[in-house]
């Protein structure tokens, strides 16, 4: 099933020096399977089918007919975000001038998502402690936290109990870090 391919597949990945606790990655699965809707949606919804033009544009960065809103199983979001991930994972801009390579390729998707953590949550204040709203503060905060989507961070805090259960970890874990 999905939930059991995406821990095999953060198994594989958790020898990378991304993830330093079995609580950590229990954090990120909780994270992915949020962001993706359970590992269904790897292109945001809302811009699927239009590409949500208008929206998503960083001048300076955009490469003209490509648009740059979530993909892959973190959704990553916004040509600033792609292009380092790109120079990061390919050594080039593959992924700026390919943006939709994030939701084609299965691979992608994936790697996008531990190059997100890594960079962008991982060492952030609160997530080797174990708050788990530190991470959703990381990846959503002006949205979730600060802004009209607390219920939304509730859910994604929901997920993480499911996930410490099936990996084996005691007790609901510290919610902290984001709207409380």
């Amino acid at each position: 099933d999905t939930a059991t391919t995406a821990i095999y597949t953060l198994s594989l990945h958790a020898a990378l020096p991304i993830f330093t606790t079995k609580q950590e990655a229990a954090m990120a699965l909780a994270n992915f399977l949020q962001e993706s809707d359970g590992l269904r949606a790897k292109r945001e919804y809302a811009c699927a089918n239009t590409g949500c033009p208008g929206s998503y544009e960083t001048p300076g960065c955009d490469v003209p007919g490509q648009r740059y809103y979530g993909r892959g199983y973190i959704q990553l979001s916004w040509c600033y975000n792609y292009r380092p991930a790109s120079r990061d994972l390919f050594n080039d801009d593959r992924l700026v001038r390919d943006p939709d390579m994030v939701a084609r390729d299965e691979q992608t998707a994936w790697d996008t998502a531990f190059w997100f953590w890594k960079v962008n949550v991982h060492s952030k204040p609160g997530v080797a402690q174990g708050k788990f709203g530190a991470t959703t503060r990381a990846i959503n905060g002006g949205l979730e936290c600060d802004g009209p989507r607390q219920d939304q961070a509730r859910r994604r805090y929901q997920m993480y109990g499911k996930v410490r259960a099936a990996f084996g970890l005691q007790g609901p874990g510290d919610e902290t870090g984001c709207y409380n």
